[in-house]
């Protein structure tokens, strides 16, 4: 609530967690008197998108004028600043808004991959306002949100996936449902741009959180013997993904030359045909090279073997009636988790996984490695450390 200092003629009021003060430049107790009570007119005309931007002395200007002037010009300045009475603009489509925030996504940079993502979630997010009415985005209200969530749990756009959508990629979803009307707020589309702030998505075990667990140390020998059987490109490429743990996209971008000496060079042009840079800047990495990986390069399989053939492959029935649940990016956490328990650093085995935050590594594949333990520290230790020597050093002896 607005207040008056009559020893300094001055205005103060604290609201929307800023402060406005100014000196009227008077101390007369009937003048203060008027400008007090049109600094609270002034306010309460004013839209909170204007009230949030506008400076202590606009303000002061403005209540100046109301209380210097006649009862006329007094309506004519709240007529002007009044909601209500504002022109009134053309309703917005909310494609504009959606138009808008891609961008300025762009503006910033964004690689090629990234971009693909987001005009997926872009396609997703203009499905839901078309199927559930939603045309201007002066239709967005408190409880669009949570619409969103209820239509986003049962809609999948994989057809091989029939279960619930999980929890990461809603939650994602939001963020950027978030952000565009942050960007409509900005436009000066939307009144508020934190309408939907208190919206979260809570992790539920066994309904809508997507665990991609690794294989357990049978699952990957019984895996490897039954490729060497059946299909021997299939074999040396599940072998090198388990060997380094690059994402399966990058098997696209392997060629002789990545090998250089003691080293694998991978230059980041890794995950998909839409793909020009790296996931992030850490994919640009040198992961060191042991005699497996030498000998997997001198048979040449692995360059046979795309991205799109690996996955194939073990989705199909008849691999998967052997192998339940077995696709590439279980390979990577396999990976993970056998240097992990083999007890190498945690830094290494992030910057072989080209993870831009150490954090992210510890997140994602810590919480597997405390299960391994259950037989015995040193016995599930022993048996990684044999594992990994095994498949590096002495798999084609």
């Amino acid at each position: 609530m607005a207040t008056v200092d009559w020893r300094t003629g001055q205005i103060i009021e604290r609201a929307n967690g800023r402060k406005y003060c100014y000196n009227t430049g008077s101390k007369d107790k009937r003048f203060l008197k008027t400008v007090l009570e049109a600094h609270k007119i002034i306010l309460d005309c004013l839209r909170p998108s204007r009230l949030s931007s506008i400076s202590p002395e606009e303000i002061k200007s403005l209540a100046l004028t109301y209380a210097q002037t006649d009862k006329s010009s007094r309506k004519e300045l709240i007529y002007r600043l009044s909601e209500d009475n504002f022109e009134k603009k053309e309703e917005v489509p909310v494609e504009i808004m959606i138009e808008e925030w891609l961008r300025q996504k762009k503006a910033v940079g964004i690689s090629d991959k990234m971009l693909y993502s987001l005009i997926f979630i872009k396609n997703v997010i203009s499905d839901f306002f078309r199927e559930n009415g939603i045309k201007f985005v002066a239709d967005l209200q408190k409880d669009t949100a949570y619409k969103f969530l209820e239509w986003r749990k049962s809609k999948t756009y994989n057809p091989l996936k029939k279960s619930i959508t999980s929890a990461s990629t809603v939650r994602h979803e939001l963020q950027i449902l978030k952000q565009m009307a942050s960007v409509a707020y900005d436009c000066d589309w939307l009144k508020k741009d934190n309408i939907w702030s208190k919206v979260n998505i809570k992790n539920l075990a066994g309904v809508n959180v997507k665990i991609v667990a690794p294989l357990l140390l049978e699952e990957q020998k019984a895996l490897l013997e039954t490729l060497k059987l059946r299909n021997i490109v299939m074999h040396d490429a599940v072998l090198f993904l388990l060997l380094t743990g690059i994402r399966v996209g990058e098997l696209d971008y392997l060629n002789i030359d990545s090998l250089q000496s003691n080293a694998l060079h991978l230059n980041g042009n890794s995950v998909g045909n839409m793909k020009t840079t790296g996931k992030t800047a850490s994919a640009c990495r040198i992961i060191p090279v042991c005699e497996t990986l030498r000998k997997l390069f001198e048979r040449g399989n692995i360059f046979k073997a795309r991205a799109c053939n690996v996955k194939c492959n073990l989705r199909r029935d008849s691999f998967q009636k052997i192998h339940k649940g077995i696709h590439p990016h279980r390979l990577r956490h396999s990976f993970a988790v056998n240097k992990l328990l083999a007890q190498t650093p945690l830094q290494m085995v992030s910057y072989q996984l080209g993870h831009s935050d150490i954090g992210t590594t510890a997140n994602l594949y810590g919480k597997f490695v405390p299960e391994h333990f259950k037989a015995g520290f040193e016995e599930a230790i022993k048996e990684r450390k044999e594992w990994t020597d095994y498949l590096e050093n002495n798999y084609f002896r």
